[in-house]
């Protein structure tokens, strides 16, 4: 029937009514890109999806405030008890050079640090008092990352004491007879006075109740003598 009816008109004609027949390319299908149509049920549910979207993020967020709100304490509690743990622990490498002094002076200091500048009964001393002195500040929490350092020093020395002495004894998988290699110990001591030295002794401590925070602390006082150093 279409090809009698366009067979009445002039070929002008015919070419026009072909053109208008043909279906307009949307301008996504120009693009090379596939045309997508919503649904009268898809355009009625975009509505509620929107708002139930909206509505479940803001509970992970709220969820993620409460999570945050519960956990925070319960890290604190748990620096907080790391930190007394190992200042309770690290006293009495201290107490034991003091009462040993000659000893220690003799076979640890002498021995396997002679190069140190001095009488090796200084470096005993200063060990002992690093480590009984060190123990009660940062217990307390005060001027936490020093004092760790220092006590880090010592730990790290006796590290390699006993390397120097026994080796890594097969360390990782060896089973050695003492149930744990010499040099152990002092390692975990390491890791840990590590993580003080970087992080701080944490929110429950004096460094951030009553000075305020350990590194404002700090640069309070250098901005203080830098001040001073430029008016003069």
């Amino acid at each position: 029937m279409t090809v009698a009816l366009t067979s009445a008109y002039s070929p002008q004609h015919r070419a026009l009514l072909t053109m208008a027949a043909r279906p307009k390319a949307s301008p996504s299908l120009l693009k090379g890109q596939p045309q997508k149509t919503m649904s009268r049920s898809e355009r009625g549910l975009s509505g509620p999806l929107v708002a139930q979207s909206s509505a479940q993020s803001s509970m992970e967020q709220d969820f993620d405030s409460d999570f945050d709100d519960f956990i925070a304490p319960l890290v604190s509690v748990g620096i907080t008890a790391m930190r007394l743990g190992t200042c309770a622990l690290m006293v009495h490498h201290g107490l034991d050079k003091i009462q040993n002094v000659d000893g220690f002076s003799a076979n640890v200091v002498a021995k396997f640090f002679g190069f140190l500048p001095g009488d090796p009964h200084f470096w005993t001393l200063s060990a002992a008092a690093t480590q009984v002195a060190g123990a009660g500040l940062l217990g307390l929490g005060l001027f936490s990352r020093p004092v760790a350092l220092s006590m880090l020093g010592t730990m790290l020395a006796a590290v390699i004491f006993h390397l120097e002495n026994t080796g890594i004894e097969g360390f990782p998988l060896a089973v050695v007879k003492a149930h744990s290699y010499n040099y152990e110990l002092a390692a975990m001591y390491v890791i840990v006075l590590g993580y003080f030295t970087a992080a701080g002794a944490g929110p429950l401590s004096v460094d951030e109740k009553i000075l305020g925070g350990e590194l404002r602390f700090y640069q309070g006082l250098i901005e203080k003598f830098s001040g001073e150093d430029e008016q003069e």
